[in-house]
């Protein structure tokens, strides 16, 4: 579902006419072409800094330095507003909608949540998950992997993991996706609402009867020496219901994406798997899903550019990690690249809280499913299809592999 609205607002007066570039991050032709290479399209022609006319008009700075600078400081760029166009919503979510000194207490209280021992806790959990889901689909020797894997295996651990019903997966994963996709504001805000009225139905439900789930625990939470108040709770709950059901499954689905084309570095995963986690954080770089969306909060001169307060700066993390001038040679993959530099986590004081069960998530999925099925390949006449804006998805991947029996021990 497309917004309707494609026309191009006037140029404001104080933008110079060399810094104006058409560019639209839903529905640039590069992009749904192929999303990351587009990108860098795109890096290679327009200026470092420009102000594009699309979707309401606003900023965009296109090279490593400008984009860790925009994401980094609170002070000039809001995270009040994290849509183009602006969305307007009265839902918040909490912390990331926040900027510090106010957003610092809930996300230390967060981090407790989500610390390296905590996921550390939830391994053998993550593990049983993996080798379940691709038992599930080993003997039909193809899948969808986007969705019958890519998403349902992390989706399905952070519902476990917050204490959200099973049963509900389908219903909840087609509400976060339209929720990513490119949609009018009222449709997203009416997405909102639905999603609070959910959330609302678990939590109070375990304030009346605590389980050992993450939703749990935030109920029984303090910040400041005090408990959470309802809208406190939801809108924290908000924040982890739409990361936990979109971004983890977008990042494997680049990553598998790329590994079935790829059968030397499937081989190299499986005879070394140490080197995983280097795959994973290429593969972050080489193929990021987000892209940072912040608010001018004063009128200032940045990076040539004359911004005023209100406008919409978009700071893609895709573009920080394919820039040149820190990454040599960016477009090619390299497990072994020396100090590889990216932000395709965020960085700063919105550092995403769950890239440590991220990381994981995605590590033992690999291991598990090479260990499964260790050479797969796209199916034939597989024609990408992508899903640009703010959080970006490769929408199916078919594959393929050959059902051997030896290989289910």
């Amino acid at each position: 579902m497309h917004n309707p609205s494609t026309a191009e607002v006037e140029i404001p007066p104080h933008v110079h006419a060399d810094q104006v570039y058409r560019f639209d991050i839903y529905s640039d032709a590069r992009l749904l072409r192929d999303l990351h290479t587009g990108y860098r399209e795109m890096q290679l022609e327009a200026p470092d800094i420009f102000y594009t006319p699309r979707n309401g008009g606003h900023w965009l700075v296109t090279r490593f330095d400008l984009i860790e600078k925009v994401i980094k400081d609170a002070a000039n760029f809001s995270n009040a507003e994290l849509e183009v166009p602006k969305t307007q919503s009265p839902f918040k979510a909490i912390p990331i909608n926040l900027d510090p000194p106010e957003h610092t207490p809930y996300r230390k209280m967060l981090m407790r949540h989500f610390t390296p021992r905590m996921v550390a806790g939830l391994e053998t959990q993550m593990q049983d998950w993996a080798q379940r889901l691709v038992d599930k689909v080993y003997a039909d020797g193809s899948c969808d992997f986007a969705e019958q894997l890519g998403a349902l295996y992390p989706v399905t651990v952070f519902m476990e993991l917050a204490g959200l019903p099973l049963d509900r997966y389908v219903e909840f994963r087609q509400i976060v996706t339209e929720f990513f996709s490119h949609i009018p504001a009222e449709r997203r805000i009416e997405l909102q609402r639905k999603i609070f009225f959910e959330l609302e139905t678990v939590l109070r439900a375990r304030m009346d009867e605590p389980r050992d789930d993450l939703f749990s625990r935030l109920v029984a939470e303090e910040v400041d020496g005090r408990k959470l108040t309802m809208d406190e709770l939801l809108s924290i709950a908000f924040l982890l219901f739409v990361a936990g059901l979109d971004t983890v499954a977008n990042a494997l689905t680049f990553a598998f994406h790329f590994l079935a084309r790829h059968p030397e570095i499937q081989d190299r995963l499986i005879a070394e798997p140490d080197v995983i986690p280097s795959f994973i954080d290429e593969s972050m770089r080489r193929f990021p899903v987000t892209n940072g969306v912040r608010l001018i909060r004063h009128d200032i001169e940045f990076a040539g550019a004359r911004l005023r307060a209100g406008e919409m700066i978009v700071a893609p993390m895709t573009l920080a990690g394919m820039d040149d001038r820190r990454n040599p040679d960016p477009e090619r993959f390299d497990i072994d690249r020396k100090r590889r530099q990216h932000v395709s986590f965020s960085t700063g004081p919105h550092l995403c809280l769950g890239h440590y069960l991220a990381k994981a998530e995605m590590r033992i999925f690999i291991t598990e499913f090479l260990r499964r099925i260790p050479r797969f390949r796209l199916a034939d006449g597989f024609q990408p299809e992508f899903r640009a804006g703010v959080v970006m998805a490769l929408e199916r991947l078919p594959i393929v592999w050959d059902v051997r029996e030896q290989a289910a021990a």
